[in-house]
C-alpha cells in the first residue's frame, strides 16, 4: 500500500486549491464531502492546512484535512455561527499596524492578540511607517505592549528612514517560522514583506484606494521562503470578532488579567460590577492599564448565545481555563440579562 500523499495549501481560489507537495506547486480540486463535514467552519479548508491528496478521475483532489496544530480565526462576517480560519498551522503571528494612515487601532490589536492567546500562538506587534510619527506616538505603544511581554518592532522602509536592524530581526524570525501577517487594510503588510523578502514582488497600493474599499492583497497566500520558513500574506481586515468565547473565558486571553483574576470571588466573574472582583481592584491600583480594560469591556458584555456556551479555543485553551478556575465558586443565579450591541461588528 502506497504512503498517503501529503500537501500544504498555499492559496485557495474559487474552484481549486494551490498546494505544495514534494517541492512542487500544483492545483487540486476539493471533494464535495469535505463541505458536508466542515462543522462550524465557513470553509472546509484554510491556507496552511496539511491535506491528503487522492484522485478524482484523472485529476488530483483533496481527500481529507489533517488535524491543525494551531489556527488564527475569527467569527465569519455576517455569520454568527460560523468560524473563518485565517491561517492554519502557523507558529508566529505578526500583527501589522501603522501609527497613522490608517490610524493605529488598539482594539483590533488586542482582539487579535486574544485570539492568539487562545491557541498558545506566539504573537508580536509590528509598527510600520515610523517616519510618519510626528507626535511621538510610537513610545506610547512600545511601552504598553512591551510592558505586557509582547515583542514590538518599529519599522520604516521609506528611503532615508529604513530601520535596517529591526528588519534584519524580522527576516531571521521569518526564516525560523511559518508566519502570518495580519492587520488593517493599508497598514503596509505587503510593502513590509517586499522589504523583508527581496524578489517577492507583492503588489502594493496607496492608502486612499484601500480606504475606498479596495484591497491590495485580494487573497491569502503562503509563500515558501529561500533559506527556510514560510510567510502568509493576508488581505487587510476592518474588524476582528472572536468566535465562540464562553462567558468569563476572555479574561484568560488578556494576559495581564489572567493572573489577578485568580483572586476573584467567582470563576464566572464578568469584572463589570461584582463586589469581590480582583481585576477591578488591580485596575484601581494601576496594575492593569485603563485603556486595555476599557477595550475588553464590550467583549465581556456580549450575551452568551453570540459566542456560544462551550467556547472553542481548542483543547489547550479549554484546559487552561478549567485548570485556572476549577476551585473557584460560581456566582448565584440571577434574573438579570446583559444585552450589548457593538457598532461596526
Amino acid at each position: 500500500m502506497s504512503a498517503p500523499r501529503i500537501a500544504t495549501i498555499l492559496k485557495i481560489d474559487a474552484k481549486v486549491c494551490h498546494v505544495e507537495i514534494e517541492g512542487r506547486r500544483i492545483q487540486v480540486g476539493l471533494r464535495g464531502r469535505l463541505f458536508e463535514d466542515r462543522g462550524r467552519d465557513r470553509s472546509p479548508v484554510a491556507v496552511g492546512d496539511r491535506v491528503v491528496l487522492g484522485k478524482d478521475g484523472e485529476s488530483d483532489a483533496i481527500e481529507a484535512v489533517l488535524p491543525r496544530t494551531t489556527r488564527l480565526a475569527r467569527r465569519a462576517k455576517g455569520e454568527e455561527d460560523r468560524e473563518q480560519v485565517i491561517a492554519a498551522n502557523v507558529s508566529l503571528v505578526l500583527v501589522v499596524s501603522a501609527l497613522r494612515e490608517p490610524p493605529f487601532q488598539a482594539l483590533l490589536v488586542d482582539r487579535i492578540f486574544a485570539a492568539c492567546a487562545r491557541q498558545d500562538l506566539r504573537a508580536e506587534l509590528v509598527l510600520t511607517k515610523l517616519d510618519q510619527d510626528k507626535r511621538g506616538e510610537v513610545a506610547r505603544w512600545l511601552d504598553l505592549y512591551r510592558g505586557l511581554g509582547y515583542a514590538v518592532h518599529g519599522t520604516s522602509v521609506a528611503p532615508g528612514h529604513e530601520t535596517h536592524d529591526t528588519l534584519a530581526v524580522l527576516r531571521a524570525e521569518l526564516r525560523a517560522n511559518t508566519t502570518v501577517l495580519t492587520g488593517l487594510s493599508g497598514a503596509g503588510k505587503s510593502t513590509l514583506l517586499n522589504a523583508l523578502v527581496p524578489g517577492l514582488g507583492l503588489r502594493v497600493g496607496d492608502v486612499s484606494r484601500v480606504q475606498h474599499g479596495r484591497h491590495t492583497t485580494s487573497a491569502s497566500e503562503l509563500f515558501p521562503l529561500p533559506g527556510g520558513g514560510y510567510v502568509l500574506d493576508t488581505p487587510g481586515i476592518r474588524n476582528f470578532v472572536l468566535f465562540s468565547v464562553a462567558p468569563g473565558e476572555l479574561t484568560f486571553w488578556f494576559r495581564e488579567f489572567a493572573e489577578v483574576a485568580r483572586g476573584c470571588a467567582y470563576r464566572d466573574c464578568s469584572h463589570l460590577a461584582e463586589k469581590d472582583c480582583a481585576v477591578r481592584v488591580a485596575l484601581a491600583s494601576g496594575v492593569i492599564d485603563p485603556s486595555r480594560f476599557e477595550r475588553s469591556e464590550p467583549l465581556r458584555e456580549l450575551p452568551a448565545p453570540l459566542h456560544g456556551v462551550e467556547g472553542d479555543g481548542g483543547p489547550r485553551a479549554s484546559r487552561r481555563v478549567l485548570n485556572a478556575t476549577a476551585s473557584m465558586p460560581t456566582k448565584p443565579a440571577t434574573s438579570v440579562t446583559i444585552v450589548a450591541t457593538i457598532a461596526g461588528m
